[in-house]
């Protein structure tokens, strides 16, 4: 079965590759040559820059070097791919190419051609162009180009991208891929994102962004994957092809000793403005306010992950009306909700996780129609400790449905630190695939049902290792008699105390 971010990319244009353009003879005067620097200050250059004020350490500045002085393709002001070749040129020189982990090192006189890469899929080792060798840039590692030459995707994970990304990446304006994760990226997106307006897919994660997430991020109405998660927290550390070593979690990679909390910013109404997002990863970051109501407009979105932010508010209602979303991640935030009353409306939900928020209200009855659910974590909501704590009245109450046994495929059932009441249902015993099952600082009475005892002959077993079947079997505040009797937990803790023991 495919991968999520496959699944989400299936829907990307085939690339194909293209034969390599026959080198042109160098510039041979000095009007030819001042043509190609007019041209790329003209057509690429962005916020009214221009060379000549630059350092000769710029990105910029050395890749025009290279255009004029190495690049043995010796393009003129009219090559078609001048303006794509150069952008590439300068993504090369602003992630400090030498320092890469594969392709990215040319050599001294930029002799090294071409890298051997085993590629895990295909069972085999895979010859590619490095860059800024004399290769066209289509056959560089990670570059794909679509029939007609142009650059339609640079992929380049884990690769050791030391620097800060170049706002002339919207010289590849046909882009429709950039995936740059895993990588010590750090300052912030450039606004200038928003020209690529072809791009379905955008994954920056795990390097170690700041800043606001711009605005112009909205108009790019064609996106299905966004993947920005993971830039708070990343403790990375890569080294630069001059020694110097670069932090993800300090800002601007360790050059500003403050602690970097990853990109901020709210998902206010212009997010309705993504009618094609199928999968938005902005977990772990510091994204603030409420969702708009708008984010119910995006009908195919699948997976929506922003759990470990500071959101807070309410659910959006409109969020019912996504009826393809399979991943639903809130937890970590500072939501103030109940869960809505039409969530049974979401038939493909898989995961539901909203623990470490200050949730409230009923288990709507609605979300025991979720045939498909395999995760729902609702722990945690209770007294989420201060600053979370907004009164008493916190955490889910009423009691957990006989409905639960429709649940078949549940896997991970989590209620700890829950005012819920009454009796474990032996309906429960009906969802045969549990592995994890939490119950324990619960308002939970009575015996722990046969039929749950029962599913430890099956997946509900310590095999990984981890507590499986949590219960207040205790005697509860070290004396009393214990909440709920069972004689089948692997852990039996003790309401009051908050002590929990491995019982098996």
């Amino acid at each position: 079965s495919m991968t999520k971010e496959a699944e989400v990319k299936d829907n990307i244009i085939r690339l194909t590759s293209q034969p390599t353009p026959k080198a042109t003879s160098p510039p041979t005067t000095f009007r030819e040559a001042q043509g190609l620097i007019e041209q790329l200050q003209d057509g690429v250059l962005l916020r009214n820059e221009n060379f000549e004020d630059m350092q000769v350490t710029d990105p910029r500045v050395m890749a025009l070097d290279w255009i004029l002085h190495e690049d043995e393709q010796r393009l003129v002001s009219d090559s078609i791919n001048l303006y794509q070749r150069y952008g590439l040129a300068v993504l090369a020189y602003a992630m400090d190419s030498k320092a890469w982990f594969n392709c990215g090192n040319p050599g001294e006189n930029f002799t090294e051609t071409s890298c051997s890469i085993y590629s895990s899929v295909m069972n085999q080792t895979v010859d590619y162009g490095v860059w800024l060798s004399g290769e066209s840039e289509c056959d560089w590692f990670g570059v794909k180009c679509s029939g007609d030459g142009i650059v339609r995707s640079v992929t380049l994970i884990n690769n050791n991208l030391v620097g800060v990304l170049p706002h002339e990446l919207t010289a590849l304006r046909f882009l429709q891929m950039l995936a740059l994760a895993g990588n010590c990226i750090y300052g912030t997106i450039p606004e200038e994102i928003g020209q690529l307006d072809h791009l379905l897919s955008l994954e920056l994660h795990e390097n170690g962004l700041s800043g606001v997430m711009p605005s112009t991020i909205y108009q790019l109405e064609k996106l299905q994957l966004l993947n920005l998660a993971k830039q708070y927290g990343v403790d990375r550390v890569c080294q630069q092809s001059n020694g110097t070593k670069i932090y993800t979690n300090y800002k601007h990679g360790g050059f500003v000793r403050e602690f970097n909390v990853g990109l901020t910013g709210k998902l206010g109404s212009e997010v309705g403005k993504w009618k094609s997002m199928k999968g938005m990863y902005l977990s772990e970051n510091s994204f603030t306010g409420e969702i708009a109501e708008d984010i119910g407009n995006l009908r195919y979105l699948t997976f929506f992950h922003v759990n470990d932010n500071f959101i807070e508010g309410n659910l959006p209602a409109s969020i019912t009306k996504l009826r393809n979303l399979r991943h639903l991640q809130f937890h970590d935030n500072f939501l103030y909700t109940s869960l809505p009353e039409g969530i049974g409306n979401m038939k493909d939900l898989e995961r539901l996780s909203v623990n470490g928020n200050s949730m409230f209200g009923k288990l709507p009855e609605g979300m025991y129609e979720l045939k498909k659910l395999k995760s729902l974590f609702l722990h945690d909501t209770a007294e989420a400790n201060s600053p979370w704590l907004i009164n008493d009245q916190e955490g889910f109450s009423g009691s957990l449905s006989s409905s639960v046994g429709r649940l078949k495929d549940l896997e991970y059932l989590l209620l700890n630190n829950n005012p819920i009441t009454g009796e474990i249902p032996s309906d429960l015993g009906n969802c045969t695939k549990l592995k994890v099952l939490r119950l324990h600082r619960t308002e939970l009475k009575g015996s722990m049902p046969r039929e749950v005892c029962m599913l430890r002959d099956k997946d509900l077993n310590n095999e990984n290792g981890v507590g499986v079947l949590y219960a207040d079997c205790r005697p509860n505040n070290r004396t009393e008699e214990p909440r709920v009797q069972c004689d089948c937990c692997t852990d039996c803790c003790d309401y009051t105390t908050n002590v929990c023991v491995q019982d098996d």
